[in-house]
This record gives C-alpha cells, sequence and structure tokens, in this order.
C-alpha cells in the first residue's frame, strides 16, 4: 500500500500556487461581475452572493487533487494574499477571509478519502456562506438578520454550484485529459458532452475577464486619481495631490439599505468643481460614477451642479463619493473615472 508523504512536495506547492494565482487575479474580475448583478437588481450589494461561490473552486480543486490537509487552506490563503496584492477592493481582510474558506474546505473534505460530488457541493455551499458573516462581523452594524441570512443563502446555493460542482466536474475532465499523471484514468477519449456546462461556462469566464482587463480595470492608475472624460471639450486626470482650488467640508450621514454611518465631517473637493474643469458640453446632461471594479452610479449633471454636499473625497490611497442627500448606495468607494454623457 502507497504511503502519504507528510510534506507537500514541489508539484503539489506549484499546483497550489498556480491555482491560487488563477483564483486570485480573476477575484477582482468576480467582483466586478457581482456589481452587475446588483445593478441589475437594482441593489447596492448581496445580489452579487450569486456568483460567490467561483471564489471556493479553487481551494476546492487544490484539495480534491492534491487530497492532502492543509492544500484548500494554503490555497485559500495564498490566493487571498494575491487579490490583495493585485488591487482587490476588500483589502487586506480578504486575505483572512480566503483562508476561512479553505479552511472550511480542508475540514468538510477530509470528513472522506474519496469525497464524491454531494460532500463537494456540501463543502462548497458552508465555504461560500462563510464570507457573508465574516464581513458582517467586520464591515456592518446593525443589519437585519433576516438580511444576513438571505445573503447566506444565496452564497451556499452559489458555493454548492458554481464551488463543489464546477471543480468535481474540472477535476473530471483533468483526469479524462490526462493532464495530471496523479488523477490519470484509463487512457480513453474525453466526453465533452458530459463536460459542456463546464466547458461553456470556463469559456465565459475567460472571455469575460479578458475584456475586462482591457476594457475597465485599470492596475496602473495613480493613487488618489480620477479619469473625467466624456462629452467633454477638455478632459483631464484629477489628482487630489495636484488639486489647487478649495476643499469643501460638509456632515453627512450615510443611509443605506442594510448600513448605516452616522454625521460625520469629510473633506474633499465638490463634485461639480472637478467636472467643471473638463468643460462640459451644452448637450451633457449627467455624470457616471465608476469604481475600479466596475460599480458604477449615475447623477443629474443639472443635480450636481447646485448640491453643495457631493464629494470627492480621499479615502486611504482611494478617491470616494459622499453624496449627502443621496442614498448610501450612491456613495461610490474606489472612484476611477467620471464619465460625462
Amino acid at each position: 500500500m502507497e504511503t502519504r508523504k507528510a510534506r507537500f512536495d514541489v508539484r503539489e506547492i506549484a499546483l497550489v500556487a498556480l491555482l491560487a494565482a488563477v483564483g486570485g487575479v480573476l477575484s477582482t474580475y468576480i467582483g466586478y461581475i457581482g456589481n452587475l448583478i446588483n445593478r441589475l437588481f437594482g441593489v447596492p450589494f448581496g445580489a452579487g452572493q450569486l456568483i460567490a461561490g467561483l471564489h471556493i473552486v479553487w481551494p476546492l480543486l487544490a484539495r480534491g487533487i492534491v487530497g492532502r490537509f492543509g492544500s484548500g487552506t494554503l490555497t485559500g490563503a495564498t490566493k487571498g494574499l494575491v487579490e490583495f496584492l493585485s488591487g482587490g477592493t476588500h483589502g487586506v481582510v480578504i486575505v483572512l477571509i480566503s483562508l476561512i474558506e479553505g479552511l472550511f474546505v480542508d475540514l468538510g473534505m477530509g470528513i472522506s478519502r474519496h469525497p464524491r460530488l454531494p460532500l463537494m457541493m456540501a463543502v462548497g455551499a458552508v465555504a461560500s456562506a462563510s464570507n457573508v458573516f465574516i464581513f458582517q462581523a467586520i464591515y456592518f452594524s446593525g443589519v437585519p438578520l433576516s438580511f444576513i441570512l438571505v445573503m447566506a443563502g444565496l452564497s451556499a446555493v452559489s458555493g454548492a454550484l458554481f464551488g463543489g460542482y464546477l471543480s468535481w466536474d474540472l477535476k473530471r475532465l483533468l483526469a479524462a485529459s490526462r493532464l495530471l499523471p496523479r488523477l490519470a484514468t484509463p487512457k480513453a477519449p474525453v466526453r465533452w458532452r458530459r463536460h459542456a456546462v463546464t466547458a461553456l461556462l470556463v469559456l465565459g469566464l475567460l472571455g469575460g475577464a479578458a475584456y475586462y482587463y482591457v476594457a475597465v480595470y485599470d492596475p496602473f492608475a495613480e493613487p488618489g486619481s480620477v479619469r473625467i472624460s466624456g462629452d467633454v471639450d477638455a478632459p483631464y486626470t484629477l489628482s487630489f495631490d495636484s488639486w489647487e482650488g478649495e476643499l469643501a467640508t460638509v456632515r453627512a450621514e450615510l443611509r443605506g439599505s442594510v448600513s448605516y454611518v452616522p454625521e460625520t465631517d469629510y473633506t474633499g473637493i465638490p463634485l461639480w468643481e472637478a467636472i467643471e474643469i473638463a468643460r462640459p458640453t451644452a448637450s451633457a446632461d449627467r455624470v457616471r460614477v465608476i469604481a475600479d471594479d466596475g460599480y458604477e452610479v449615475s447623477f443629474v449633471l443639472a443635480e450636481v451642479r447646485v448640491d453643495p454636499e457631493i464629494l470627492l473625497t480621499f479615502d486611504g490611497d482611494r478617491v470616494r463619493v459622499v453624496a449627502g442627500a443621496h442614498d448610501g448606495s450612491s456613495w461610490v468607494r474606489g472612484v476611477r473615472r467620471l464619465v460625462i454623457d
């Protein structure tokens, strides 16, 4: 009988690193898809949990291939670190969240030496739902328990389908294609019909990711800078470091559908003053505020002109819109572009 080694070998470490790197880089794109889903449902966040299971694929797949306790945790932690270093919107906390997700994968997959589809779907559901409770503990307060449970339920379903099923079928596909010797099965042609859903999903994700990283994501933008363009005569890049105009201070409270921040003083650049420098044309009537993860809100230009409570503030190393008279969903973090239409 073959005795498993107590330590990871070089091939296993390389596999974990590869899966973690792919998962970490794609996480920003998955967050972008989540924001698109939120906009579709008309909510600031929550609906994006429908695809949260895509974050679980990588530790599940690593655990399924390597078959060693710790591979899921190591993949999760490394994936979170890659996401953080590549400009992920959640900051360093994503390392902790991904590590805990990977730990749940290790604990769940350890139940059986040969995990089948039902177990992998159950593990994916639990690991994916865990992120909701961690985010609640770190970021939010006073959120109704019913809303938390709804988000956790959506995340669990996504974890079962996009996490558990997808990783299980990817493992079967790798075994049938004989790309990994440790999974190799008796040589037989790959029956692509069995993997059609997985193949289409992977191709769709890769195609969408290519568009996102080419047309949306800008990893080289300077901190504290916002590109103002669109229906204007003088597009330019606003920089907090070189701003020569006066700053304004407003006292505002964030009133979101699931979050609340009491009245606080905010100091920043009046949004209209920043836009006015670009000289909007006479036909321009709206401004779209676009964040670094693709989240987008729109303001009527005429309202921005007369509303002194809409500011661009410098929050850490990212630009944020403070909109005192608007719902919390309009307080955009990580503003990267202002597009005048």
